[in-house]
């Protein structure tokens, strides 16, 4: 048995009552050799804190994080140290002594205590890989494996066989309940948290410990951690808030991108259209204030992290509402207090150059955000309601037009369709949908992949949202009277060669389309119709008359937008009796689900989104049913013929190829049984 040296002096050994203790401990006494020097017990002293030091980061463990744990030194302090370490080339130890964060005695003591810190986290850990490896969840290579990430990158045992995907939340969750009573958090990548939770521990806590406050629940505080071991991160947390903590294991990727939306370093914003310029608090008062300014670089930056494309702010009874719309699907994220309602639309308004007085009107707005070197346009639009002003921004990325028509998600056939379309001389090629389907994307795509120097492209748009290099595009204004009709007639005599009319609302702009493209124009347009053939009755219905239509339309493209499963998680499934009824297949056939493990799309299991499409090619046929006045299904049936693939087939389609949910086709098509 080890027997560890007494930490008594020998005066207090001799006091105290005689006892078998007290004879271990004068047995085990460290008496100073008379000639041995106090220089010489902080030589060896310092000698064995540097040794420890050195064992801390060949285990990856950060010697800083642990003595601000121990509230030595702060960490503004600590990276003074570091600094002042690779300047000098001095021992840490010297300098703690040095600037006095420790006395010379205390300093034994502390490689004392950080010793036995790290014995029993390895105490710890090695019991978790124990369980792992009597249960036959592990081999000896995989716990190597994973030991050697945990090393290197300075993250737990349990977070690297996690990031490694060798065993699943679950497993681990039971394992932490088993061994140490510790519950885990499962959907936190889903779980509505309040802004006013989070901010009941400061910024710099969450950063550098990986930690989140997700739900308050009388004196308690629920603690979503990626160590929830750390004791001493704990009772500091308990000292700030008062409350008693209750930690959890998350998922540490899950976690740091929840601490995106909350934690976030402030980025500057170009001054134009009414974009903040130049007025955003530095890190530190950010970490001291609740100012609006913070909180909108907050809502915003969170928004772009997660790759949202619209942030809705809205007025409740309780507070402001915050919610993002990720692939197509809104999320509550959290909810502001109601005395910060009020100041952060104001913020808004300002950096969307709105009139900040004006609540009682609808006003829209413009504007920037630049992070991570990469600068978004935003569009604002404010709704005055009876509980105070609504605000909705859609984030425009221009890096989503980078894409190529292959990109889109057309099948070889209809791809074929629409790009024999967007290159014919003249005619008009309509794209449909309903609001929010992508049709934007798919003409802007379209109009790169037919820009060229030889050609005149002008758009007239409601508004312009991307800019593409090369074309001239105009803004709608009411206001001066430059409607889509007025603007289309002006357009004609600029020799354009392809037109973009952003939408056809009236008959007045529906007959100029037609006689444009009648006369030599190649021009694109949008119309709300849910199937391809219908933009025809869309167009009689404005009073174009058939024979019209028939000459001068040449394809129609409707489409929808579904999710894609992140195929790292997806799981495989048997179809229930529905699906097999509506895609026609067995229960054999094997068909695929969103991962229930999946950190993607906020724990969705979704990651991005991609078209559906059905292309409608005007064939001489087609022309003699439209000018017949046969009906949309006569028109379909002749087109289908030609190889029209319908839009409920397309969809069917991704289902079987596994790129996305029978539930999720179901959503955006009404898929029909042959």
């Amino acid at each position: 048995m080890l027997i560890k040296p007494s930490r008594k002096s020998l005066t207090e050994i001799l006091k105290s009552q005689v006892s078998l203790s007290n004879v271990m401990e004068l047995m085990t006494l460290d008496l100073a050799h008379p000639m041995r020097s106090e220089k010489e017990r902080l030589r060896e002293s310092s000698l064995e804190f540097e040794n420890l030091v050195e064992d801390l980061e060949e285990q990856g463990r950060h010697t800083g994080a642990l003595l601000i744990d121990k509230g030595i030194i702060r960490e503004d302090q600590w990276e003074d140290l570091v600094k002042e370490m690779a300047e000098t080339q001095t021992p840490l130890s010297t300098l703690l002594i040095k600037h006095r964060y420790i006395q010379p005695g205390q300093l034994e003591e502390l490689a004392e205590q950080l010793k036995s810190q790290m014995e029993e986290e390895k105490q710890a850990g090695s019991s978790i890989q124990s369980i792992l490896l009597e249960e036959g969840v592990l081999g000896e290579n995989e716990i190597e494996r994973a030991t050697e990430k945990a090393r290197e990158e300075g993250i737990r045992f349990s977070q690297s066989i996690l990031e490694l995907d060798l065993v699943s939340l679950p497993k681990i969750a039971e394992i932490f309940k088993k061994r140490f009573g510790i519950d885990t958090v499962m959907d936190l990548g889903t779980a509505q948290i309040e802004f006013q939770v989070v901010n009941l521990v400061p910024d710099n806590l969450m950063k550098t410990h990986e930690l989140l406050p997700f739900k308050r629940k009388g004196k308690k505080l629920h603690l979503a951690m990626s160590d929830p071991r750390n004791s001493t991160v704990i009772r500091k947390i308990e000292m700030i808030t008062t409350l008693e903590v209750v930690p959890y294991l998350a998922d540490r990727r899950v976690l740091l991108k929840r601490l995106e939306e909350f934690v976030v370093a402030p980025a500057p914003v170009p001054g134009r259209g009414g974009a903040i310029a130049g007025d955003s608090p530095s890190f530190q008062q950010l970490l001291d204030s609740d100012s609006a300014v913070k909180m909108v670089n907050k809502i915003v930056e969170g928004a772009l992290n997660t790759h949202a494309t619209d942030i809705h702010v809205e007025p409740q009874e309780k507070g402001l509402r915050i919610r993002y719309r990720i692939d197509g699907m809104l999320y509550d994220i959290m909810t502001i207090p109601r005395d910060m309602g009020i100041p952060t639309v104001s913020r808004l308004k300002v950096m969307s150059g709105m009139d900040v007085t004006e609540r009682r009107r609808s006003q829209d707005g413009h504007a920037s955000y630049e992070l991570n070197g990469q600068r978004y346009d935003m569009r604002a639009a404010t709704l005055p309601t009876h509980l105070g002003e609504k605000v909705v921004l859609r984030i425009l990325d221009e890096s989503s037009l980078l894409k190529g028509l292959n990109q889109l998600g057309f099948e070889e056939g209809p791809l074929n369709d629409f790009k024999k379309l967007i290159h014919l001389p003249y005619g008009m090629v309509l794209v449909t949908g309903p609001i929010g389907s992508g049709k934007t994307t798919t003409l802007y795509t379209a109009l790169s992949e037919i820009n060229h120097q030889s050609r005149n492209i002008v758009t007239l748009e409601d508004p312009v949202e991307y800019q593409l290099p090369g074309i001239n595009q105009v803004q709608i204004n009411p206001k001066i009277e430059l409607s889509f009709a007025n603007g289309l007639r002006s357009i004609l005599r600029q020799d354009a060669n392809v037109l973009l009319v952003g939408e056809i609302r009236d008959a007045e702009t529906a007959a100029t389309a037609i006689r444009a493209a009648n006369t030599g124009h190649l021009l694109f347009s949008t119309l709300h119709t849910n199937y391809a053939v219908s933009a025809i009755t869309a167009l009689h219905h404005l009073g174009v008359p058939r024979f019209q239509i028939a000459t001068a339309l040449q394809g129609v493209v409707a489409q929808r937008l579904v999710r894609l499963l992140d195929p790292d998680t997806k799981v495989a499934v048997k179809p229930s009796p529905l699906a097999q009824k509506i895609l026609g297949i067995d229960e054999n056939t094997t068909i695929y689900e969103p991962g229930r493990d999946s950190t993607a799309g906020l724990g969705t299991g979704y990651s991005g989104r991609e078209g559906v499409y059905e292309v409608f090619v005007n064939s001489e046929a087609a022309q003699d049913a439209i000018i017949s006045g046969e009906s949309e299904l006569d028109v379909q049936r002749v087109a289908v013929e030609k190889g029209m693939v319908k839009l409920h087939e397309a969809g069917r389609k991704k289902v079987l190829d596994g790129k996305t949910s029978f539930e999720e086709v179901s959503r955006s098509i009404v898929l029909k049984e042959d």
